[in-house]
């Protein structure tokens, strides 16, 4: 089963908090602010790997 991971995400402009899930946060997604649109690009995979360790089990004892 897969857990969405929501990740909050702080505008750098407007400084409008919203969600997206991680998953969706792979290394070169452009995302738009709903406050401003600004446009932000996610830079590395490390939302998409914490969503997949997650999915996997990755932490438990």
């Amino acid at each position: 089963m897969t857990k969405d991971v929501l990740i909050t995400i702080t505008c750098p402009v407007c400084k409008k908090e919203f969600m997206k899930k991680a998953k969706d946060l792979k290394d070169g997604t452009v995302i738009n602010c709903p406050g401003c649109g600004e446009k932000t690009t996610i830079r590395g995979t490390m939302f998409t790997d914490m969503a997949e360790g997650i999915d996997k089990g990755a932490g438990h004892a």
